[in-house]
Parts: C-alpha cells; sequence; structure tokens
C-alpha cells in the first residue's frame, strides 16, 4: 500500500481548504477521498485505497483511467523526444498557425458525425462549446434571444449561465445576467407552446440536453425532439443539442442528431476521454455565419485546438470506433438498467430507475436520499454521483469500456447500500 505523506485523505482536505476559493471543491467526509492513482475504472486515494468508479470523471472518461490509447499518445511523444527529430508540439497558436494535431482531429470529427454537420470550432469546456453555438445562432439568425427548458443545464460561464435553469447558480450574478433574452419552457412542453414562443420572430434558437444529465438522467424522446425540429424549421430558429455529457457513445449511440437532425451540436466530456477539449460542430449555413478570420478572431482562446489535447481526443474517438464502445455502451447499459430495476424496481424507497445506454440513474422519493447513498457508497469502495435539484437521485455514467464483473460488483454495492437508507 502506497502512503503519501502522513496526513492521508482528511488532511490533504485540510491543506486544501486553507489555500482554494471555498467555493471550488466540496469536502467530503465520513470518509473523505482525495483521488491519486487509477486505472481502467478503479481509482485509488493517497492512502491505497481502492473504488470501484461509477462516475468516470462525470462521464468524461469514456475509455477510463490511463488507457492505452492515451498512454501510446503520451509514449510516442516521448520517444520522438529522445530522436533527432524535434519533439511534436504541445502548444501551438491554434487561431493564427494550425498545428497538424488539430486538423487531424476535426477531419476526423466531422468524418464521424451525421452528414449534415460539416464545420466545427474547438474550445477547452462544454461551456465554451455551448457560447459558440449561442454566438453562432445568433449571427446567422441575427436574433439574439433563446428558448430553454426546466432542468435545464448548459454551464456556469457568465455569458450562458442565463441559460441554465438552476436559480441558486445564477442568483449571485442576477444583476449581470441579461435573463430576458432567455424564453423558460417546461422540458417536454406541448408543441402549442413551443410554437407560442418561437411565434415572436426573435428567437435565435431553441437549446436542449437530448437526455438531461445533472437533472438524474431525464430522456426528452425522439418525437419531441422531432416537434422541436418541425417548429425550428417553421420559424427559421436554430436547434441546438448541448451534448456535452450524452454525446460520444455515453447513450448508447454516437449523437442524437443520427436520429433528428439538429443546426448546431455541442460535445465536451467523452471527446478528450479526460483531456480538455471541447468543440462546437454545425451545418455549413450555421458556421459559415461566422466571418473569415483576416488575422484577428472575434472568438478564439489561447488555448484552443490545444495540439496534445487534440491527439489525445482522435485517440479516443479511435479507440471508440475500432472497439465498438458506443453499441458496447448501449448493450451493457440496457443489461445494468434491466439489473437495476430487478434489484431495486420494487424497493419502496425508490421512485424510478431509468437510463439510456451507460447514463443511468435511481430516483428515489425521499429528497436528498440520492447524496446520502453517494456517501454511503464511497464507504464501500464505489464513486457515484448524487443528482436532481434536490438531490433525489444517483446517477452511474461508468467508462464505456469498464469490464462488466466489475459493473456488476459496483451495482451489488448500491443494491446493499440501499438498505442502509432505511
Amino acid at each position: 500500500m502506497e502512503l503519501v505523506g502522513t496526513t492521508g485523505n482528511e488532511g490533504y482536505l485540510q491543506r486544501l481548504k486553507a489555500v482554494e476559493c471555498p467555493d471550488a471543491t466540496f469536502p467530503a467526509i465520513e470518509p473523505s477521498l482525495v483521488m491519486h492513482r487509477a486505472s481502467g475504472s478503479v481509482v485509488f486515494d493517497v492512502r491505497g485505497t481502492a473504488y470501484i468508479d461509477l462516475c468516470a470523471g462525470f462521464g468524461a472518461l469514456a475509455l477510463g483511467h490511463n488507457p492505452p490509447a492515451h498512454r501510446q499518445v503520451l509514449v510516442s511523444r516521448l520517444y520522438e523526444a529522445e530522436s533527432e527529430l524535434a519533439p511534436l508540439i504541445t502548444h501551438g497558436m491554434g487561431d493564427v498557425y494550425p498545428s497538424s494535431a488539430k486538423v487531424n482531429l476535426i477531419s476526423y470529427l466531422i468524418d464521424l458525425l451525421p452528414p449534415g454537420l460539416t464545420m466545427a470550432a474547438l474550445a477547452l469546456t462544454g461551456s465554451q462549446a455551448v457560447e459558440i453555438a449561442v454566438k453562432t445562432a445568433m449571427l446567422a439568425t441575427g436574433r439574439s434571444r433563446f428558448v430553454v427548458f426546466g432542468g435545464s443545464y448548459h454551464g456556469l460561464d457568465l455569458g450562458i449561465l442565463p441559460l441554465t435553469e438552476r436559480a441558486d447558480f445564477k442568483a449571485p450574478f442576477r444583476g449581470f445576467l441579461r435573463e430576458d433574452k432567455v424564453v423558460p419552457l417546461s422540458f417536454r412542453c406541448s408543441e402549442a407552446e413551443l410554437e407560442h414562443a418561437l411565434s415572436s420572430g426573435d428567437i435565435a434558437g431553441v437549446i436542449v440536453e437530448p437526455v438531461q444529465g445533472r437533472t438524474g438522467c431525464r430522456p426528452a424522446g425522439l418525437t419531441w425532439l422531432e416537434m422541436l425540429r418541425r417548429q425550428c424549421d417553421k420559424h427559421s430558429s436554430m436547434l441546438i443539442y448541448d451534448e456535452v455529457f450524452t454525446g460520444l457513445g455515453r447513450t448508447g449511440q454516437l449523437t442524437f442528431a443520427e436520429h433528428v437532425p439538429c443546426d448546431l451540436l455541442c460535445l465536451g466530456k467523452a471527446f478528450g476521454g479526460g483531456f480538455p477539449i471541447s468543440a462546437c460542430i454545425g451545418t455549413t449555413a450555421a458556421m459559415t455565419a461566422w466571418p473569415a478570420s483576416k488575422g484577428e478572431a472575434i472568438h478564439t482562446g489561447t488555448f484552443f485546438g490545444h495540439p496534445l489535447s487534440c491527439d489525445i481526443a482522435l485517440a479516443t474517438l479511435k479507440e471508440m470506433r475500432e472497439s465498438d464502445l458506443i453499441d458496447r455502451a448501449r448493450n451493457l447499459g440496457l443489461e445494468a438498467l434491466s439489473w437495476l430495476k430487478t434489484a431495486l424496481g420494487e424497493d419502496p424507497l425508490v421512485q424510478d430507475i431509468r437510463g439510456e445506454g451507460l447514463m443511468l440513474a435511481i430516483e428515489f422519493k425521499k429528497d436528498g436520499n440520492g447524496a446520502r447513498l453517494m456517501d454511503i457508497l464511497r464507504a464501500q469502495g464505489v464513486i457515484a454521483l448524487a443528482s436532481g435539484s434536490r438531490g433525489e437521485s444517483l446517477s452511474i455514467t461508468p467508462a464505456l469500456n469498464i469490464p462488466r464483473p466489475l459493473l456488476i460488483s459496483g451495482l451489488e454495492a448500491v443494491k446493499a447500500s440501499v438498505n442502509l437508507l432505511r
């Protein structure tokens, strides 16, 4: 067992508390956890205690921790560094001089996605991908208002914070936010409600998560997405899919745009397999609303198109395709969902069990039970995440390549731990 210092998890958290913004990290206790090492779907804390990872970095670690595909990228770069050739570039000048890594990644991504999505812009976070989508819709339509839905979570950056529903996230900054630019509707609203909102003629776009993540895996349904598409076409508004969480295999499909086309698609999380990179991909009509750069891009960032992250993202996409991980996520997710419904579906504490692919949630009747179960599971050596605005759900979003026996072991721990809620 590896010991990192003598302070353990609690000591590390105390050190962090003294130097970090108090809002940045929740100091979970009883027991506390500070991650230190990891492989696949197993994480080790600073004391060497092992945990089954059913969260996978909020769904970002599509291939698990430190996968061979990523290690190969890093090893090949080290090998180049020891050869007579100059090492591969790690940081470039993305909006001035592109790297070969950026070109290779975007080309592969476009080839992978449904035919209508033809042009991309890279960023670092999901929030930034959404911001690009919002700006693109404004440029393409000449409008500035957006329809959003109850339970939405589109990030916390100030520019797109009004699009996120949670009042507690927005309250401290209301004096700065332009919430008059947002038209809120209920998730899975009626067609009449949407048409009434769009008939104002000033709606640039409708932004939706095809499966809401932070609220506990709530699916929109293809029929409802088809209605959104129909109304956006009728009123010349852009349909934006925020698939930062759901995209690239999480729900057992590459993207919901395979079934119902969108104008703009936001990807993040799984895209980099744990490295910071995101993308907004759109139709030619949408993306060419941006002016051609004349040396000063009107939307850019120092680390956009970061070459190392591009290489890692490309390796992630290739591994997903070559190992059929999207089909695996769909099939293993169906098995896991069936297992949970059999094990807990009749439990009096449970309100609902739902999921698509390896994006699963157990909703409890009592507020806070998802959060309580998260703490109980941590003590049992399992990492999962509370969800829902009232902490009423537990989300399960493991790596797409998690070994089946390990997943079942984690689910068995969930079943056993539910008994401790009584």
